[in-house]
């Protein structure tokens, strides 16, 4: 056989597992299979063509592999993923969707799907105590977010150990426990009242429905002045404007952004915004200036991944601020076509 045939055979991946009807493992050993390709090759064929409750979707599975000349190795590729699901009816309608998928698009569509259809973890109060080798030990404790929260304040992040224990066991010099301080936020949609006009000094000037120019300060204090803090966002600007009757510097940037993102702002982290770090969304190398809507709270570790460099594809993915909302954007292979 040459390599164009060789080539040609592969992309006939669906029918060549059709042909494995009838015959078993050594049935194709004995044709020159070796063991463990003559496995793969039942399953293979178990799977597409043996008996199943979901034959309308088996038949749309053959098709759509036939279609895109799936290879065997693309077959196994979208059974590596679709064995991740349990539920039946569900694990067919994936294969379905991966069978009529590019075979370069595959592995970024079934990421996607497997990520949506992970069922959130529930938690629910505990101690966990694990020793390791060389002496030290490792104590999770789950409990109330705030009270967690208060207790994490009193450690020293260069003696956590130490000054845990020197906590918890009431020793002299140790810190004491700081409640975590509410404060109401309230959240004006700026688009409901007006339009922003420009940045004025310290403050921002908005046109309203009526057609009155007014300060942010004025249109704070006519809606919700007793609210506590008032963050003004805008749907296309993002964070616009944090008042008080008392001003902040970068005290106020970071409130305004706990507002937009209380946690840190990569998808799917719930390490609070007072624990993050300001992040940059167009470097300060590259010009990016040091306002609100061009800034994220991101958490030590997603600061650290997030790819900066405007005019580098991102490896790990990048946040950037579209249409006034924040968003992720993914590496290139990992795009999903709509």
């Amino acid at each position: 056989m040459g390599l164009q045939e060789y080539f040609a055979q592969l992309s006939r991946g669906v029918d060549l597992v059709a042909e494995c009807s009838g015959l078993s493992v050594p049935d194709l050993e004995k044709i020159g299979a070796s063991t463990q390709d003559a496995a793969e090759l039942i399953g293979l064929h178990t799977i597409y063509f043996g008996p199943t409750p979901y034959t309308g979707k088996q038949r749309s599975a053959v098709c759509a592999a036939r279609r895109n000349g799936h290879t065997l190795s693309t077959l196994h590729q979208i059974e590596s993923f679709t064995r991740r699901v349990k539920e039946q009816r569900a694990a067919w309608n994936l294969r379905v969707e991966l069978c009529a998928t590019p075979s370069e698009q595959v592995t970024a569509v079934a990421r996607r799907r497997l990520r949506e259809m992970r069922v959130p973890r529930t938690y629910c109060e505990r101690a966990l105590l694990r020793q390791h080798p060389n002496g030290l030990a490792t104590l999770t404790v789950t409990g109330n977010g705030l009270d967690m929260a208060d207790a994490f304040r009193t450690i020293d992040q260069q003696h956590p150990g130490k000054s845990f224990i020197a906590r918890m066991l009431g020793k002299a010099g140790a810190a004491p426990a700081a409640r975590t301080r509410v404060t109401t936020m309230a959240v004006l949609q700026l688009e409901d009242y007006g339009k922003l006009v420009r940045r004025e000094r310290d403050d921002v000037m908005v046109r309203t429905t009526s057609g009155t120019v007014i300060t942010g300060a004025q249109l704070v204090e006519r809606a919700c002045a007793e609210e506590g803090l008032v963050t003004i966002i805008s749907r296309t600007h993002g964070p616009v404007d944090l008042y008080r009757f008392e001003r902040f510097a970068s005290v106020k940037q970071r409130t305004m952004l706990a507002a937009e993102h209380p946690t840190c702002a990569w998808p799917g982290c719930n390490i609070p915004a007072e624990r993050g770090q300001f992040h940059h969304l167009t470097p300060w190398s590259h010009g990016g200036e040091t306002n609100v809507a061009n800034l994220v709270t991101l958490c030590n570790y997603h600061n650290g991944v997030n790819d900066d460099d405007p005019n580098a594809p991102p490896r790990r993915g990048r946040l950037t601020r579209e249409g006034g909302k924040i968003i992720w954007q993914p590496p290139p292979g990992d795009k999903v076509s709509g």
